[in-house]
């Protein structure tokens, strides 16, 4: 890819990721370079064909993998609702500024609506009042559900989530929790990967051999968020420490064999 600034031009590789959400670790379960000449550069347009590849290509491979899948408010249109429906699984997207008719239309209905439910003394917040409604959205056949979570902390400052999924029947505290789990991967992975291992480098050139060193890193990744969860448990420990620890475990494991099937 190539990026022009002034009368310089810059030429740099770029890709997606799709890792877990949630308590457990976070784990990258497959990435997508971007394609020159066949990606578009601009960011809206590029990144949810990449998208769409790397969803393709891991349902593909792992069919039962995936129930669900969770995305920022870039794919808040039909083209990315509907590709998610076609390879059978649900999407639960951020639903923000949109130029799409029938997506301002259920914003105002659902803003005119009476609460369905409120939580008090929800984690993190005061109080959390949900607004939900049924739609229909432009060039999807399929009614799709759009939920409003609107938060007041506890320091009085009030804030709002909302989405659109396809999850039909999915519990709202449910929904509410991985939302915010998405926000949650941004530091612990994205961030993460940028910033502790090395990705705005780039060690070598050619399509191959750029994704060759994207596995290792990627692999070297998940062995440590896995590290930390079973063995420093909750622990809080920086990145150099955790790796500090884990080549102590594995040269332990040269003089004790047990640690080899040990969870302890």
């Amino acid at each position: 890819m190539k990026n022009t600034k002034g009368d310089k031009t810059h030429s740099f590789h770029s890709g997606a990721v799709m890792s877990t959400v949630g308590n457990g670790p976070k784990l990258v379960i497959g990435f997508e370079m971007y394609k020159p000449g066949q990606d578009p550069s601009s960011k809206d347009e590029g990144e949810l064909n990449v998208g769409k590849r790397l969803i393709s290509s891991i349902m593909k491979r792992h069919k039962n993998l995936i129930d669900v899948v969770v995305y920022d408010a870039l794919a808040c249109n039909s083209v990315w609702i509907n590709h998610c429906r076609n390879l059978d699984i649900d999407t639960i997207v951020r639903a923000k500024n949109n130029n799409n008719r029938s997506l301002r239309f259920v914003k105002k209905k659902t803003n005119k609506s009476v609460a369905v439910d409120i939580w008090e003394d929800e984690k993190g917040f005061k109080k959390v009042e949900i607004y939900e409604s049924t739609f229909t959205m432009d060039n999807v056949e399929q009614p799709l559900r759009f939920v409003k979570f609107a938060m007041k902390h506890k320091d009085k400052r009030r804030s709002q989530i909302m989405i659109v999924t396809t999850c039909m029947d999915m519990t709202l505290k449910t929904l509410f929790k991985i939302i915010r789990a998405r926000w949650d991967i941004e530091n612990s992975i994205f961030n993460n990967l940028k910033n502790e291992c090395g990705l705005e480098h780039c060690f070598v050139h050619g399509g191959r051999a750029i994704e060759a060193v994207l596995y290792l890193i990627f692999i070297a990744s998940n062995i440590l968020q896995l590290f930390l969860l079973r063995r420093l448990r909750k622990h809080i420990k920086t990145q150099r420490e955790m790796v500090r620890l884990l080549l102590k475990g594995l040269y332990q494991l040269k003089y004790k064999v047990e640690l080899v099937l040990s969870s302890a």
